[in-house]
């Protein structure tokens, strides 16, 4: 088994969980996106959506976190990371979607208008956009050029914003009933939530996280399961994590302004 993945990667770290939590052993295929490694030819032919991460299993390639996750559930089920009830199971389905359908653009609208526009503004403008130019994705490309062109004040980014505010609001709701998002059971809608609370961690903006007590308790549990620190801890380097926090405190200011406009 191959996993082509990043270190930081929101959506690398939700499918890092499973294969840990599952005790699953792959070898690592890193995939340096900052120097668009992702557009590499041999790459693309694994995934034409220029993204991470990609499994390779039995020879069979598999793309998109989440089916990837499933995959993993469906073809190694000893250890079960789906409820048994079978409401549950769609109750566990359907956050997984809304995640999957709002907070992973809207994560990476933040994290580069916060963290990785800085390092980008250094570099040649026109290295920049031959970058942007090769995303697959038109949207993606002109969300991509506004967050470098205005950072925080671009107009996607307090959408971006108040998206990950009404789903950690749902998560904050759901986990009144129980321990874990949709049961008592540690599932897969857990690892997916779980990479974008992180994000939120590492770019200075706990007070969306210790605002929510349900949500900040439930941060503490996963944080204290085995599977994190392989998953997540061991794979970002602290002085990354140091230089996103300072990024987001850097614009602090600017950032209540625009979400209070």
């Amino acid at each position: 088994m191959q996993l082509y993945h990043n270190a930081l990667s929101s959506c690398s770290q939700k499918v890092r969980m499973v294969l840990h939590e599952k005790a699953l052993t792959v070898e690592d295929k890193l995939i340096d996106l900052q120097k668009g490694e992702q557009f590499d030819p041999a790459y693309m032919a694994l995934n034409p959506n220029a993204v991470v991460p990609t499994l390779i299993d039995n020879g069979n390639v598999m793309i998109e976190s989440t089916l990837i996750n499933e995959y993993l559930q469906d073809t190694y089920p000893d250890i079960s990371l789906v409820p048994k009830d079978t409401y549950e199971r769609h109750q566990m389905r359907l956050l997984v979607k809304k995640i999957d359908d709002s907070l992973a653009t809207a994560c990476g609208v933040i994290t580069y208008s916060i963290a990785v526009r800085p390092a980008l503004l250094a570099r040649p403008r026109e290295d920049v956009d031959a970058m942007i130019a090769k995303m697959p994705s038109a949207k993606k490309r002109e969300m991509r050029t506004a967050v470098v062109d205005l950072g925080v004040a671009a107009p996607q980014f307090k959408e971006a914003m108040q998206t990950h505010q009404s789903i950690f609001d749902t998560a904050e709701t759901m986990l009144t009933a129980h321990k874990w998002l949709v049961s008592e059971t540690f599932s897969l809608a857990d690892c997916a939530l779980m990479p974008y609370v992180v994000r939120i961690d590492h770019l200075g903006q706990q007070h969306e996280i210790e605002s929510r007590p349900n949500l900040k308790h439930w941060y503490e549990a996963i944080q204290a399961r085995p599977s994190f620190n392989d998953a997540v801890t061991k794979w970002a380097p602290a002085a990354a994590v140091t230089m996103f926090k300072q990024a987001g405190e850097a614009v602090k200011d600017e950032i209540a302004k625009v979400m209070q406009s």
